[in-house]
């Protein structure tokens, strides 16, 4: 019986088999090379951590690209990807940190996952028509990345595309594009405006996250949710229109947004995440819509500038420290809807003069309206079975309470109140 041996060749300094240039023997002599005749493919990792590597003609006859190929060939500045390659891998020029450009292939389908991650030179590329999705963490990292154009044959962006692309100002997402993953945006410090196409029905969480130049965006009116940390940190942020897809707003979604002064919550949205506007420093008004049923802990704390607020009819509870330390609001009004006032949910009102608590209301949590010096009266429904600790602790103006009879206190619920409080159990 006779044994057939794989046919393999050695080409300094390329190791060839079957015509799968399987690896690059890293020689200083060699810092610029042409691939040979008889290639079709670059196998995975073939020219990885080449950094003595300075140029690479890639030529016609080979088709497909490896992950990892070119990994970490920190000396390439410039390559040219033949029509002849349909395919290119994951993380093909990651970590090329010296890469400042390249010509794509007409015929790729892809730009895969992590391609140029890292590539912090790469100051622009052009996407092929031929493309249809860009894969997560393609771009991530390309700090000196200025602009770029997405063609009309994209339909998805994947997670962390554009992250942290510090030098990002502007982009056109065009309306082929159904879906944007997680943190694409996330950190492109420059990017001051975008328009997300109707086409768009699913962003992701933390999608524009620390765009502290963002200053306007417009939504998709295809968008059925605004995700968690989506907007988080976008300090410039001025103003926003919620379109009337939305049906909820995530968790954080607008945290620390200090210059947004207005927004518009459609009445199509029924849910409103945990810290959705904490710390929005300019916000003055808002109204919930009788939609929302929900709204999560801590949703308007350190809203320093609110001075009213219209709820929902529809809600049952006021979350824990939903309006904690919202020092401009002066009064409010409880929906008969509510059954329960969490801990800490107006605690350092200091500006809250008065406030309506209907008889829907059975529980006030822990330090409810703690610290809300300039309250001076309050009733008490008798439908209030029970209120929990250091409830009016430190109102220090607070002189007329009326309250149920038989309600179970906690204790010091009027710890810090003025001597001459009036109580009046009924």
């Amino acid at each position: 019986m006779i044994q057939v041996i794989e046919k393999r060749e050695i080409l300094n300094p390329f190791i060839i088999e079957n015509g799968v240039l399987t690896k690059f023997i890293k020689n200083k002599e060699f810092i610029s090379i042409k691939i040979p005749r008889g290639v079709t493919a670059i196998k995975s990792f073939a020219f990885a951590n080449c950094t003595e590597l300075t140029s690479i003609i890639i030529p016609d006859h080979i088709n497909y690209i490896g992950d990892y190929a070119f990994y970490g060939c920190k000396g390439l500045t410039s390559i040219t990807i033949p029509n002849s390659i349909t395919r290119i891998g994951y993380h093909a020029f990651e970590n090329c940190s010296e890469l400042t450009e390249i010509k794509l292939s007409n015929n790729i389908t892809s730009i895969n996952n992590g391609m140029f991650s890292d590539c912090q030179k790469l100051t622009s590329i052009k996407i092929p028509n031929s493309v249809t999705s860009i894969g997560d963490y393609a771009f991530t990292n390309c700090y000196n990345l200025t602009s770029i154009k997405i063609p009309n044959s994209v339909t998805s962006i994947g997670d962390n595309v554009f992250q942290s692309c510090l030098g990002l100002t502007e982009i056109t997402i065009p309306n082929s594009v159904t879906s944007i993953g997680d943190n694409v945006f996330q950190y492109c410090e420059k990017l001051t405006s975008i328009k997300i196409p109707n086409s768009v029905t699913s962003i992701g969480n933390s999608v524009f996250q620390s765009c502290i130049n963002l200053k306007s965006i417009k939504i998709s009116k295809g968008i059925t949710s605004i995700g968690e940390y989506t907007f988080q940190n976008c300090t410039s942020l001025e103003s926003i229109k919620i379109p009337s897809s939305v049906t909820s707003i995530g968790n954080e979604a607008f945290h620390s947004c200090i210059n947004l002064n207005s927004v518009v919550i459609p009445n199509s949205v029924t849910a409103i995440g945990n810290e959705a506007f904490a710390y929005c420093r300019e916000l003055t008004s808002i109204t919930i819509p009788n939609s929302v049923t929900h709204i999560g802990y801590s949703a308007f704390q350190n809203c320093s500038k609110l001075t009213s607020i219209k709820l929902s009819n529809s809600i049952t509870s006021i979350s824990d420290c939903i309006f904690n330390n919202c020092i401009g609001l002066t009064s409010v009004v409880i929906p008969n809807s509510v059954t329960r006032i969490g801990e800490n949910a107006f605690f350092d009102c200091t500006g809250l003069t008065s406030i309506v608590i209907p008889n829907s209301v059975e529980y006030i949590g822990d330090c409810a309206f703690r610290n809300c010096e300039n309250l001076t009266e309050i009733i008490i429904p008798n439908n209030v079975i029970r209120i929990g600790n250091y409830t009016f602790l430190d109102c220090g103006n607070l002189t007329s309470v009326v309250m149920p009879r038989n309600i179970r206190a906690g204790d010091s619920i009027f710890r810090g109140c003025p001597h001459r409080i009036v109580i009046k159990k009924v």
